[in-house]
Parts: structure tokens; sequence; C-alpha cells
């Protein structure tokens, strides 16, 4: 079954394209609006507003962490030194997924995550609100995309 957008027409698919960069710089917006004393919502507002040519491209490190040979009698200790390995990788890594998460200290970076994702939360249930509001719209009207 072909999706119904596969027989859209150039001109209109750019069109969808960019009501959808619109959306989404809209709901951006209005989740850094939200939380304005957060450092989440500061960080993600100097994102939206800064001019294309300045945003930076963000670009995955995916090189894996180079292993060591580990004598037997250091076994204790290596396991050790992997599981801090591990969590200091998994706190980086949330803080490439905070807007400003590079700049904060581990425990503020872990309230500031708890805030976001509740902030994300309640921006999911406005942009559902919407769609059903918008999709009601659309079959009353008759229209299609």
């Amino acid at each position: 079954m072909e999706s119904p957008l596969s027989e859209v027409s150039p001109h209109s698919q750019t069109i969808i394209e960019e009501r959808g960069k619109r959306i989404k710089l809209a709901a951006e917006i209005s989740l850094a609006r939200s939380s304005s004393g957060r450092h989440w919502a500061r960080a993600l507002r100097r994102r939206i507003y800064r001019k294309p040519s300045q945003r930076e491209c963000i670009v995955k490190k995916s090189t894996p962490p180079l292993k060591k040979e580990v004598p037997l009698v250091a076994e204790v200790v290596a396991d050790v030194a992997e599981e801090k390995e591990e969590i200091e990788d998994k706190v980086r890594a949330l803080q490439r997924l905070v807007p400003g998460g590079e700049e904060m200290e581990v425990d503020r970076l872990f309230e500031e995550t708890a805030d976001y994702i509740e902030a994300l939360r309640e921006q999911v249930g406005v942009m559902r609100a919407l769609a059903c509001i918008l999709d009601g719209m659309e079959s009353r009207d008759g229209d299609k995309l």
C-alpha cells in the first residue's frame, strides 16, 4: 500500500516540509517560553534565535572507547574503572540531549533533565490535542494535504 504522500507534487511536498519546520520551530519556542527560569530553556532560546548561519551542526561522535589489556591482578580495579567510564559516557550523552547541558555539573544536569522531560511531556500532549483538532477540521471540510 502506497503512502498518500507519494502522490504529492514536488511543490506540495516543499510546502508540507516548510509547514513542518514552522510547526517544529513554534513548538520549540513555546517549550522554551514555558520554562523560562530553567537553564535548558535559556539554552534552547539561544539556539532558536541564532541566525541560521551561526547554528552549529551537531555531529555524533561514534568512536568506541579504546579497550586496554587488563592484568588478572587488577580485575576489580578495571571493573570499577569500566563502570565509571560507562557512567561518564551516559552523562556526556545526557549533556548533549538537554539544551545547555554541556555547561552543567551532574547534580544540576539531573534537575534540569527532569524539568525538561516534564516540559516535553506537556508539549507532546498539546501537539496531540492540536493534531486531533486539525484532523477533525480536515475531515469535516474534506481537505486533503
